[in-house]
């Protein structure tokens, strides 16, 4: 079988020519137009849809053809014999002569004419654009004769100058055969990867586009979706952006429904690729009580008392291990901690998952590989079974490559079996009463966050105001003051946070103080214990969340209190 070739002659005598030598020619099939620089553009596209194999042209046509088709093109050279051709009929001219054209032309006119010491000036143009305005500037320097290709002798003709026309002999043509031939069965064995190369993609990483540095859609394969599942625009526009965070996260289709998109940067020969992977969001595993998220930047730990600096120092110094398990009270930060091992982990890829512990054992098993860590609390509500239980769980996950992470409140035999293992590492997370030094900057970030947040005006806190705040005890840790800033910032109207508004916030957290008759002391401690809570639960509406905080304890605590 012949290989389809179209041959684009820039000047009409050069396609003469091609007619002569394709009758020699046994292995292309070759099919010959005329057109120069852009008029040859809609030639090449043409023939690329209509099959071609290969197109031959010449020059600066070639150069533009290369850029619009994804066939081989072959740039017809002008041999040392066309060359020598033109200065023989340039040789008896009167007068001042030059060369303007292309590299293809003048690379070997200016080896020829330094060779010899023919007096013939050499003028190279990248555009076509330039080689007017170097014929014009020929002209008033009293340059009387022109030689170059098509585009170089209509300047000259326009210019009233002499011009010779650069043509390609017979030895020019034959070699384009050639390198035709040849770089078409280079091209065949490269498609022939690239096929195998899709074929492979296809049947492991459907769902996935690979869009250039530049914009451009190099492939997609979608398999689960008719299509790409974000508007493709949106993408383009990241890419270029530089706004792309790598690795997984859950955004919204363009149906607006929750998928999992994953990125990976690609540097291949130099250049750049962007591979989106799009996979449909398990919605089963919310439905079992598993939280995802991605931790696309590190999380901010403030550290500076000594209590929270050993804490960063323990969990930096263990990152090769993936079972953790965070002691501290209820409001601490075990979450901001245990999403602060996963960043550092994984280098912000794969998935944080968040469960109870009674959640994690129905569970029974993480089907989605995208998930990196996982993180459990309420390990307190547990009996002493499912704590044996879900030890077993998190060995097994563990050794799939899983980070767990278990979060506890206070150290207990009970919990023998997810703590005294030497492959677990235990943190101790300082309640806020201990870190003192920790309150003036979680202050001023919180203030900073919920101003970015919710758009409230106070960006400051008086001195005096902050005094405060570091002499109050915090029984409800970080989280509480986090609540009180929050009540705070709505409700000052300024800049500035004042002492009397932080009194006034306070006071009303003292003023939540239970009043017990004698009764109350009567009975057993856990008879005690019980009407306590159900006192401070009457005195919060009933409202857990807030009953917890004001006895120190997490829901989960409350909750088993409640039921016994």
């Amino acid at each position: 079988m012949k290989i389809k070739t179209l041959f684009i002659a820039p000047y009409s005598a050069m396609a003469h020519l091609i007619e002569e030598c394709r009758q020699e020619e046994q292995k292309l099939d070759i099919h010959i137009e005329v057109g120069n620089l852009h008029d040859a553009i809609p030639l090449a596209k043409a023939a690329e849809n209509r099959g071609f194999d290969v197109i031959i042209s010449r020059g600066g046509t070639a150069k533009l053809i290369e850029k619009e088709v994804n066939i081989p093109v072959v740039d017809v050279h002008v041999s040392g014999y066309d060359m020598l051709r033109v200065l023989t009929l340039a040789n008896d001219f009167p007068g001042r002569k030059a060369i303007v054209g292309f590299s293809n032309i003048t690379l070997g006119a200016k080896a020829i004419t330094d060779l010899l010491d023919i007096p013939i000036e050499v003028h190279t143009v990248e555009t076509a654009q330039e080689v007017e305005t170097i014929v014009e500037q020929l002209k008033t320097e009293g340059c009387e004769l022109i030689m170059g290709d098509v585009i170089t002798i209509d300047a000259a003709s326009k210019h009233n100058l002499e011009g010779i026309l650069i043509q390609s002999g017979r030895e020019a043509i034959f070699e384009a055969f050639q390198k035709a031939r040849s770089i078409y069965r280079l091209h065949q064995k490269q498609q022939k990867k690239i096929t195998l190369l899709k074929n492979l993609l296809e049947e492991s990483a459907s769902d996935m586009i690979v869009i250039s540095v530049e914009g451009k859609v190099v492939y997609q394969n979608w398999t689960n979706f008719d299509g790409c599942p974000r508007p493709i625009d949106t993408l383009i526009d990241l890419v270029q952006q530089g706004l792309l965070s790598h690795g997984v996260k859950i955004v919204e289709s363009s149906e607006l429904k929750k998928i999992k998109q994953k990125v990976n940067e690609k540097v291949i020969d130099d250049q750049t690729y962007y591979l989106f992977q799009f996979s449909e969001f398990n919605y089963e595993n919310q439905q079992k009580g598993l939280q995802l998220q991605a931790v696309s930047q590190q999380p901010m730990l403030i550290a500076k008392s000594k209590k929270m600096q050993r804490c960063v120092n323990v969990i930096e110094s263990n990152l090769t291990n993936n079972r953790w398990i965070l002691v501290g009270a209820s409001g601490s930060g075990k979450i901001l901690i245990s999403q602060y091992i996963h960043y550092l982990t994984n280098g912000g890829n794969g998935l944080f998952a968040s469960s109870s512990a009674e959640n994690a054992i129905k569970m029974n098993d993480i089907d989605d590989l995208d998930i990196h860590t996982i993180y459990i609390n309420e390990v307190e509500v547990l009996s002493p079974q499912n704590i044996e239980k879900l030890a077993v769980l998190i060995k097994d996950w563990a050794k799939r490559g899983i980070t767990v992470i278990t979060a506890i409140q206070q150290e207990d035999p009970v919990f023998h079996s997810l703590m005294y293992d030497d492959e677990v590492i235990r943190v101790t997370i300082p309640s806020l009463n201990e870190r003192k030094e920790d309150i003036k900057p979680l202050t001023t970030y919180f203030i900073a966050s919920l101003h970015g947040e919710l758009g409230t005006s106070a960006i400051k806190i008086k001195n005096e105001a902050m005094e405060l705040l570091e002499h109050y005890s915090w029984p409800g840790n970080v989280a509480e003051l986090k609540t009180l800033l929050k009540d705070a910032v709505l409700e000052e109207k300024g800049y500035v946070i004042g002492k009397e508004l932080i009194s006034e916030l306070l006071g009303e957290k003292h003023g939540k103080t239970a009043s017990f008759d004698n009764d109350f002391l009567t009975g057993t401690l856990d008879e005690i214990e019980k009407r306590i809570i159900l006192k401070i639960m009457e005195e919060e509406n009933q409202n857990q969340t807030k009953a917890a905080e004001r006895l120190g304890i997490n829901r989960s605590t409350l909750w088993r209190k409640l039921k016994q």
